[in-house]
């Protein structure tokens, strides 16, 4: 097994997600993320959208993953699991729906075609996990398939235990929490120089709905000024600078 990197000595969060792209393409992967939810599960049995955050997607992936956040196959197969999830074991599953399909159809889109899930189960109905992905359709770590999903059953763990901390305690944390359709529109119009009232009549809603919106996207992304909300969200993907309307 390869050496786990020490995490706990990263000065940031960032730079920990760097060290744990970096050990994961070791193991054959191009990209990886962790997603965190307080709690897994709503009363009435679904999944609630976990925040998450990447390294080595494509600019703007979030807003297009964002019809799947509560519907996301992987997630769904790897919750009742406690050893990484193979995709390709799930693929062709018979219980996937039409919306679990489509996932998978823009996982494609992104250039990817094989990966792993690699659940991570807390205390009170919380739950994280993380997930790497490779863009061939069957990646060269199949030639060492045991010992690479060790390798990553012991990184996830190892990662959320000295970074998870971040989202469970730290509102303020630097964690890149996905935005809400809504919130990159106003991100957007920020970035093009309009403020809440301006915004407010080019998106059909109050001034004090797009504070809000505005508010909600700065807590996101760990920002305290609108100026560094933009500038983190473009900065991951999550906006660019054409709004529409």
């Amino acid at each position: 097994m390869r050496p786990v990197p020490d995490f706990a000595a990263a000065r940031t969060f960032d730079a920990a997600l760097d060290r744990l792209a970096d050990a994961t393409a070791a193991l054959g992967f191009d990209a990886v993320d962790y997603g965190y939810m307080p709690r897994a599960r709503d009363p009435d049995g679904g999944y609630h959208a976990p925040t998450i955050v990447g390294r080595n997607f494509p600019r703007l992936w979030l807003r297009g993953w964002a019809p799947y956040l509560r519907e996301d196959p992987l997630m769904y197969a790897a919750y009742p699991r406690t050893l990484p999830l193979d995709w390709k074991d799930i693929e062709e599953a018979s219980w996937l729906m039409p919306i679990h399909r489509q996932a998978f159809s823009f996982i494609r889109s992104l250039g990817f075609g094989d990966g792993v899930t690699v659940p991570i189960h807390l205390p009170d109905n919380a739950f994280a996990f993380i997930t790497v992905a490779v863009r061939a359709e069957y990646g060269a770590w199949r030639a060492q398939k045991g010992a690479v999903l060790n390798s990553l059953f012991v990184l996830a763990h190892t990662f959320h235990a000295s970074q998870g901390g971040y989202l469970q305690s730290t509102p303020g944390a630097p964690i890149r929490g996905v935005l809400s359709p809504r919130e990159q529109v106003v991100l957007a119009y920020a970035a093009a120089g309009l403020n809440a009232p301006e915004t407010a009549k080019r998106v059909h809603r109050s001034v004090e709905t797009v504070r809000l919106q505005r508010k909600s996207a700065m807590r996101k992304l760990g920002a305290h000024t609108i100026a560094q909300a933009v500038a983190r969200a473009m900065q991951d993907g999550s906006i660019a600078l054409n709004p529409a309307g």
